[in-house]
């Protein structure tokens, strides 16, 4: 990316108590998302790239796209992880559907 570049890294916590208190969750599932979400985010300021991680809770597809919005995304690298059966009807569901929230570039990366 350009120096001016911020990278803003999504991670959507979909514990039992995020699903009832959003935000508010303080669950052992939302902290270690979020210390995970800090770590990325460190490693990437160590080699000098502008990061922050956001946490959204219950729906993904909803989630993934309304913080795109809200932050003023230019474009959304997002990951597939290759899954199979039901799995990859799941999280090819989210995909299509974040893909038909936004009307900024959508790059799906197999991870």
């Amino acid at each position: 990316g350009r120096p001016d570049t911020e990278y803003i890294l999504i991670h959507i916590v979909e514990s039992a108590s995020s699903r009832v208190l959003y935000d508010m969750s303080d669950d052992l599932e939302t902290r270690r998302d979020q210390e995970r979400l800090d770590r990325y985010v460190s490693q990437l300021g160590e080699r000098q790239l502008s990061a922050r991680g956001i946490l959204g809770f219950n729906d993904r597809a909803l989630e993934i796209a309304r913080i795109a919005r809200e932050e003023g995304a230019d474009m959304l690298v997002i990951g597939a992880h290759g899954h199979k059966g039901f799995s990859d009807i799941l999280y090819g569901q989210t995909i299509d559907a974040v893909r038909h929230e936004l009307s900024i570039p959508v790059l799906i990366v197999n991870l």
